[in-house]
């Protein structure tokens, strides 16, 4: 800011030891994977296919989980508001704030989890069990499971199963970070009066929650299991044939293009403290300071924010962009255009549409737009509990706009997936391990109008690892 006006107190941690423990924490994350390719690249090539995870994975995972512990008890964000009319005279916006009294709002998982449900919101609170505990334990289960049950006769089906549906919710353990990255982009933004005064941070919470999200979703990828579509979805492959998926995926992408761009600039979270107590409320009116506590927020305008407080060195925007921009953004954005040159290319032949498939299939496991969609949705339905204290928060139509846009690229997606696999029958998209061989012959026998054979399929594997 210009002038040197205080900002509101805050609890939680300093920014800087959030800012040396979260580029630590990071770190850690980054020497696991290079160990465990290190060991990977000494093993055997034969042991590494006999195993479903390679050690770069086992140690992501490891890793991953021991961040999950730490990021449900330490503080998630905090945020405060206030209006300013001197050096003592001030009036809290927040919850439990008035005449004098600004104390800052901090929570943790398990207190969101907890004051949800003490205010009423039961369903708000056991949404956010479900993705912040209940998912990343029953991907543990799965895993067990699933490597349990791995070299049992008549069990190694049931155990790909497991897997394959770990890969599947992976990313699902992560929703609301993303919104509550927009929360305190929206607290930030009524910081533009003299009298209105505004500070949030995400804290320690949140760096160890997002590594943990980003770090096991990365990790489910690299388990060796092979995927393909089932049903429906070859069925509409056979119908569509080689020439005319192109027909229908071309039109798809250009109105997902349109959706997405409108919708990236459009509202998709709004911000309201005006709804408070008669007496702070008088105060806001006659300061002419009302409608100074709406905000509003894109995700466009959201990345922007977050980009100029990366330049000044915070570490959790980083993450919060990384996460907005690669993750949300840019994976959903690159699977479309991987979806589209597929087609193009299965239409004159199958080997370079094969590649593009594999990338193609480790870019939607690791597109967010539907998670983040999500995570707007349960913390505007977890925020009803700071309604007695007059803060509200909303969804806007650039939600719904997206939402539509992720309709047709999960629509797309599939299309192109059943349709390749009903062309190309030899196709193993995933990282199958020698235990998968059964199930390739099985479809093999079963898939009718195949292909001939393709030396070079490749294997997800060599994507992931690149990536």
């Amino acid at each position: 800011m210009a002038d040197a006006r205080q900002s509101p107190p805050l609890q939680g941690n300093p920014l800087d030891v959030i800012n040396r423990t979260g580029l630590f924490l990071i770190l850690g994350v980054l020497l696991c994977i290079l160990l465990g390719v290190l060991v990977d690249r000494l093993l055997s090539v034969k042991m590494q296919k006999q195993t479903r995870e390679p050690v770069w994975v086992k140690l992501l995972l490891l890793v991953s989980y021991a961040y999950l512990i730490p990021g449900l008890f330490l503080v998630l964000f905090s945020f405060n508001a206030l209006i300013d009319l001197g050096p003592n005279s001030k009036i809290g916006l927040g919850p439990n704030g008035g005449m004098g009294k600004f104390p800052g709002t901090t929570e943790s998982m398990l207190g969101v989890i907890s004051m949800t449900h003490r205010r009423g919101s039961t369903w708000g609170a056991a949404i956010v069990v479900l993705y912040a505990m209940a998912i990343p334990a029953f991907k543990l289960i799965l895993l067990f499971v699933g490597n349990f049950t791995e070299h049992r006769e008549d069990w190694q089906k049931f155990s790909r199963r497991c897997i394959q549906c770990v890969q599947i919710i992976s990313k699902w353990a992560c929703p609301d970070m993303f919104a509550y990255i927009l929360l305190m982009h929206l607290v930030q933004s009524l910081d533009t009066d003299k009298s209105l005064r505004a500070a949030g941070h995400l804290d320690l919470g949140f760096t160890c929650f997002s590594l943990f999200c980003v770090g096991s979703t990365i990790a489910s990828l690299g388990i060796r299991v092979p995927d393909r579509e089932h049903g429906c979805w070859q069925k509409a492959g056979r119908f569509l044939g080689r020439k005319g998926l192109l027909c229908v995926v071309a039109p798809l992408t250009i109105a997902f293009s349109v959706l997405f761009v409108f919708g990236m600039g459009e509202t998709v979270m709004a911000l309201d403290l005006s709804h408070m107590d008669p007496a702070r409320k008088a105060v806001l009116d006659s300061l002419g300071l009302s409608d100074s506590l709406n905000a509003r927020v894109s995700f466009w305008e959201c990345m922007v924010g977050l980009l100029h407080h990366v330049r000044q060195g915070e570490v959790n925007s980083l993450l919060g962009l990384i996460m907005m921009g690669v993750f949300m953004m840019g994976f959903t954005v690159l699977d479309m255009a991987l979806l589209l040159v597929s087609a193009f290319f299965l239409k004159f032949g199958k080997t370079f549409s094969h590649r593009w498939m594999h990338v193609a299939w480790v870019a939607k496991k690791l597109s967010m737009l539907d998670v983040a969609i999500m995570g707007v949705f349960v913390v505007t339905l977890v925020m009803v509990m700071y309604k007695d204290d007059g803060v509200q928060v909303d969804t806007g139509r650039g939600l719904y706009i997206l939402l539509a846009a992720e309709v047709i690229h999960y629509i797309t997606y599939y299309l192109v997936k059943g349709t390749v696999e009903c062309v190309a029958p030899e196709l193993r998209l995933g990282n199958p391990v020698n235990e998968d061989e059964d199930e390739a012959e099985d479809e093999l026998g079963s898939g009718g109008g195949g292909a001939e054979g393709d030396s070079e399929l490749g294997s997800s594997d060599t994507i992931i690892t690149r990536l």
